[in-house]
């Protein structure tokens, strides 16, 4: 009997360093390689070769006053 309940609470703590172990590499650990690579993909994702930056211009926009139409 002693046995099982000394099985049984060393295998709740190793469950709880497991646990433990797991919420410190999630907070620490695992932000900074997410930007780092996050950052690398987004560049590899942006493809301008499909947009003609010498043909752009300023776009004219008519604004029409609400007064005038009162």
């Amino acid at each position: 009997m002693k046995d099982k309940k000394k099985n049984d609470r060393c295998e709740k703590v190793a469950w709880f360093v497991v646990g433990a172990t797991l919420t410190v590499a999630g907070f620490f650990c695992i932000p900074p390689f997410i930007k780092k690579y996050g950052n690398k993909a987004y560049k590899k994702s942006l493809n301008t070769e499909d947009i003609d930056f010498d043909n752009m211009g300023p776009e004219i926009v008519l604004h029409k006053d609400t007064t005038e139409e009162e």
